[in-house]
């Protein structure tokens, strides 16, 4: 069989078959040059000599059983010496290995190329990669094409420096995880003035991991110091601001100082830490004796209280400036809770969605707030599985939950 290439508006025919004849391809035509006979353009090109000098490899099919009509030289050695003239599932096994040979029914049905992509070749002195595309060939490209020519192209290079780049990545990630898990209270503490647990789930593979983080601090004359807290950004920078402010919140803590003062040290210096990474934070003192919860919120989402009756409450809307913006305003909050109330400090990570407005979000989570609580563990459980909190969620999650007793030990003072 012999096949021709033409170019635009040339006539098809056959050329003769010689062994060597040679290929001769037109240099650029200089546009202000005069125009030549149309028909010294109607010189038709081998296109088995063109396909030969190919380096890459190359097959011809014909027909709806894909008879195999032509395979070029760098076809043959990379899988062998190939039989012409057999339907493609006997002549080309290799096509039905890498999943092409649907795609050349595809070819035939629509006249529209087809390709697949990174297609592993076994046992060529190590796994070789190519993109394979298939193109419709035809006497005409409005007439149903009457073969399909098989290209492909080696892509190894670029499949192994993806490769190497994903295990970074990964590498990477778990020292960011293992960074973060270190960071975080290793054991909570509990008071007996009041029943606490949280969670951090960081986010699935392909996320990296960012800068959340909650803590439970004992403070003097049974009063408990409670943090929620997000470090913007991702990765081992985000993780390692995080350690570090909240090391000083546990500094700050001692030094007894109101809630919005805590805000304001914490602000300075997330600034010197780096001006250019921002954080929310919520820091809250309960006060057994005076069953008082009093908070400070660093542009941070609202804390969501469940009353002994169900009601949910959110805390006060006025927030002060996120920490490192050297901003101003940070308020103290009280709030007097009843015995049997849970409140939950959260991260975004739980209520944010790249389909839906954040307050849908935090809507969801009072609305499952109100269902009967158990314990701190057991609500923390609920929480993420109400709000899909999956292993491979999109981003980090931290929960603080926390329970007045129903009968509150004596503090002693």
């Amino acid at each position: 069989m012999r096949w021709s290439a033409r170019l635009t508006g040339a006539t098809w025919r056959a050329t003769p078959a010689t062994a060597d004849e040679s290929v001769t391809v037109p240099g650029p035509r200089d546009p202000a040059a005069p125009c030549h006979d149309p028909r010294d353009a109607e010189q038709p090109y081998d296109l088995h000599d063109v396909l030969r000098r190919l380096p890459a490899p190359v097959a011809l099919t014909h027909g709806p059983q894909h008879h195999l009509g032509y395979a070029n030289q760098a076809y043959r050695e990379l899988f062998g010496a190939r039989t012409p003239g057999r339907p493609a599932a006997e002549s080309l096994p290799e096509l039905a290995t890498l999943g092409v040979l649907p795609l050349l029914d595809q070819v035939l049905r629509s006249g529209r190329p087809r390709s697949v992509k990174s297609r592993c070749i076994l046992g060529l002195g190590g796994n070789r990669y190519y993109n394979i595309a298939c193109v419709p060939l035809g006497p005409d490209e409005h007439a149903a094409p009457a073969g399909v020519l098989v290209f492909a192209t080696e892509v190894t290079d670029q499949v192994q420096s993806a490769g190497r780049l994903r295990e970074a990545e990964r590498r990477q990630r778990e020292a960011a995880v293992t960074l973060q898990h270190s960071l975080l209270p290793q054991k909570l503490e509990q008071p007996d003035t009041l029943h606490v647990a949280a969670t951090y789930q960081p986010g699935g593979a392909d996320a990296a991991v960012g800068g959340d983080w909650y803590d439970v601090i004992g403070l003097g004359g049974g009063r408990t110091a409670l943090v929620i807290g997000d470090v913007m950004g991702r990765g081992l920078r985000a993780a390692a601001v995080m350690g570090q402010l909240r090391t000083a919140v546990r500094a700050y803590a001692r030094l007894d100082l109101p809630p919005h003062e805590v805000m304001t040290l914490l602000d300075g210096l997330a600034m010197e830490i780096d001006a250019n990474q921002i954080a929310t934070c919520t820091y809250a003192v309960w006060d057994p004796a005076a069953t008082t919860l009093v908070y400070a919120s660093a542009g941070h989402l609202p804390l969501l209280l469940r009353g002994p009756d169900g009601t949910v409450l959110r805390g006060e809307e006025q927030n002060g400036p996120p920490l490192g913006t050297g901003g101003a305003g940070h308020l103290s909050h009280t709030l007097r809770l009843l015995p049997g109330t849970t409140g939950v400090l959260y991260t975004d990570g739980l209520v944010e969605r790249r389909d839906q407005d954040i307050d849908q979000g935090i809507d969801h989570l009072a609305r499952t707030l109100t269902s009967p609580v158990g314990t701190p563990d057991t609500v923390c459980s609920r929480l993420l599985r109400a709000l899909g909190v999956t292993a491979e969620h999109d981003d980090d999650v931290a929960v603080l939950v926390f329970q007045v007793p129903l009968d509150p030990e004596p503090t002693g003072v």
